[in-house]
Formats: structure tokens, C-alpha cells, sequence
């Protein structure tokens, strides 16, 4: 039965996302039998939240300093190199640059969610079902946003290595 409480995380915050996709605002009201299944299962959902928090903390950090290192020891150094010859980037600059806002908004959504979460975390589920409830799905949207951000910048990465393989193309064309 060890797996029990990370099954219960999954259809709580399954039936959250069933709920808030059926209903207008995030702060609904929920019904007695969820509040009922909240204060039953506080301490296994607490326990995977945390759970959750320390695993999303070990990500983010490693994913910002990969998405940190794909700037500054790639993109940039190549940059400057290809300015410093007078040659064309084509859409290199560009990219870069939408890659660097992405990366800002990456570092200060985390922050936001972390907050978020953090703010769950603190909130007694047992005594404050509702408060619980509504701050799960605050988290959530900012998990949800921090996602969208993550595949723009993995598509970010992709649009720079092709434009990558172009550049090499067109250079080794002209100067062959």
C-alpha cells in the first residue's frame, strides 16, 4: 500500500482539474463530499504537496541552470562571434532574444508557483478545506503557466538549431 497516498494526490488533484474545467472561477464552491474527501485525506495530500515541492525545487533549479547554459555558453559566445566577423545571424538574434525573455519569464513564474505552492502547504486542509481547495487550484494555473513556458523554450531551442544548420549551410557555401 505504499503507492496509496500518491494515488489519492493523483484523483484529488485529478478531480480539481475535472472541477475547474467545468466551472467559471477559482475560487467555486465546492461541495460537501469534496470538502469530506479534503479533511479525510489531509495528511496524504499534504505528504505528496511536499513531496511535490522538493521534486519541482530539484527541476527547476536544474532546468534553469540547463536553460542558463544554453544562453550563456551557446547562444550568446556564437552571437558575438558571428558579429564580430560581420557576418548575417539571419533569425539567430532574434531567437536568442525571445529565448532570453522566455528564460525571465521562466525564473519568475517558478517563483510565482513556488509561492503558490508554498502558500498551500501552509494552509491547515483538515480546518480549512475550502481555502485549501482554492489555493491548490491557484498553484495549479501557475504549474499549468510554468509548463507553457517550458515548451516555448524547448521550441525556442529547437527554431535556434535549425537556424543553426542553415547559417553552417549558407557560410559553407559561400565560403567553399
Amino acid at each position: 500500500m505504499r503507492f496509496r497516498p500518491i494515488l489519492l494526490i493523483v484523483a484529488v488533484v485529478g478531480g480539481v482539474i475535472f472541477l475547474a474545467s467545468h466551472q467559471a472561477s477559482a475560487a467555486t464552491t465546492i461541495t460537501p463530499e469534496m470538502i469530506t474527501r479534503i479533511k479525510e485525506h489531509c495528511v496524504e495530500n499534504l505528504a505528496g504537496l511536499n513531496r511535490l515541492h522538493q521534486t519541482d525545487a530539484f527541476l527547476r533549479n536544474n532546468r534553469g541552470n540547463l536553460y542558463r547554459e544554453i544562453s550563456d555558453k551557446l547562444m550568446v559566445p556564437f552571437n558575438r562571434r558571428v558579429a564580430s566577423n560581420q557576418l548575417d545571424p539571419g533569425n539567430l538574434l532574434t531567437i536568442a532574444a525571445e529565448y532570453n525573455s522566455e528564460y525571465n519569464k521562466f525564473y519568475s513564474t517558478y517563483i510565482a508557483y513556488d509561492n503558490a505552492l508554498s502558500q498551500v502547504l501552509d494552509i491547515d486542509c483538515s480546518r480549512e478545506p475550502v481555502a485549501f481547495y482554492n489555493a491548490l487550484l491557484e498553484a495549479r494555473d501557475k504549474r499549468q503557466e510554468l509548463s507553457k513556458i517550458n515548451t516555448t523554450i524547448k521550441d525556442l531551442v529547437w527554431r535556434y538549431g535549425k537556424e543553426f544548420g542553415e547559417f553552417k549551410t549558407n557560410y559553407e557555401k559561400e565560403h567553399s
